[in-house]
């Protein structure tokens, strides 16, 4: 990472790497104080507020990605007025985000994870304004591995499969519930379900968790754990920086095999359940 702001960092010992992995899988997410230094945050950050401000970026889409903004709004909690709250695409816009994702401890231990041939699989920056928050309780995506009703939960026993995972990134100091730290309910990931209730989840006893953190601390995140970030009720504004790695027969699956080409013909006469089908949108429209 020549004459970047970003350093290569070094993996943790093998041993302390295991600690961390474990505590990962068992309870669905592990918080790591300060990985990052002080002027990567900056760097970080300030890279981040000059695409905000970039009005070109703001009006920036492209179709073909999975997130066709660049800049994704968000609206105020108590006034609804919109504004700009999750920098999307960040691998393109510049080195720095690409560097963040060999930056070690991370890499060696997103490959203790999800396995050593694991691939990159999405990347933004969360810009909290004041009143700007994803605040519902919630798993990314979908419930993976869902039990029935008769079942209370997965077997203990178990070690719950992990297809992708993100490493959060604080940029700032998280250090009251008023500054909106992330939220977690330990071992939830075990529960074949979505959250149980959108003001007190719990699962097992297990109550929610805040990680109060400083800048340069990472924590790092099971996405069926239940989760959300806790309203941003201070005058700060809070930063993470988000990387996601996925195993590497997820990314063969679910990336590589979509990759196919189709003639542009056949698209543009295709019907709307094809295109839905193979995930595609008619050309030129």
């Amino acid at each position: 990472m020549e004459n970047s702001p970003i350093l290569s960092g070094k993996p943790f010992s093998e041993e302390k790497t295991t600690q961390i992995a474990e505590q990962f899988f068992r309870d669905g997410f592990v918080h790591i104080p300060g990985v990052l230094t002080e002027d990567e945050v900056t760097a970080l950050r300030d890279k981040t507020d000059a695409f905000f401000a970039d009005p070109e970026l703001a009006e920036r889409t492209n179709p073909e990605l999975a997130d066709h903004r660049y800049i994704q709004m968000g609206a105020h909690a108590e006034s609804g007025e919109t504004l700009p709250f999750i920098l999307r695409n960040t691998i393109e816009l510049d080195p720095i985000y690409r560097d963040m994702l060999l930056r070690e401890p991370i890499l060696s231990l997103a490959e203790a994870i999800v396995g050593a041939n694991c691939k990159f699989c999405g990347q933004n920056v969360l810009r909290n304004l004041p009143g700007l928050s994803i605040s519902t309780w919630h798993v990314d995506g979908s419930v993976h591995f869902p039990v029935t009703d008769e079942m209370p939960r997965h077997d203990p026993r178990l070690r719950m499969p992990v297809m992708w995972f993100t490493v959060q990134m604080a940029l700032n100091d998280i250090d009251t519930i008023e500054e909106g730290p992330t939220q977690y309910v330990r071992g939830s990931h075990y529960s074949g379900r979505g959250p149980n209730d959108q003001e007190n989840p719990e699962f097992e006893g297990n109550k929610p968790v805040s990680i109060f953190c400083k800048a340069g601390d990472i924590y790092l995140q099971d996405p069926q754990c239940w989760h959300r970030g806790a309203p941003n009720l201070s005058g700060k504004t809070r930063y993470i920086l988000q990387s996601q790695y996925a195993a590497y027969w997820a990314y063969w699956r679910f990336s590589l095999c979509n990759g196919v080409p189709v003639p542009e013909d056949a698209l543009q006469n295709a019907s709307d359940r094809l295109l839905g089908l193979l995930g595609r949108s008619r050309p030129n429209s």
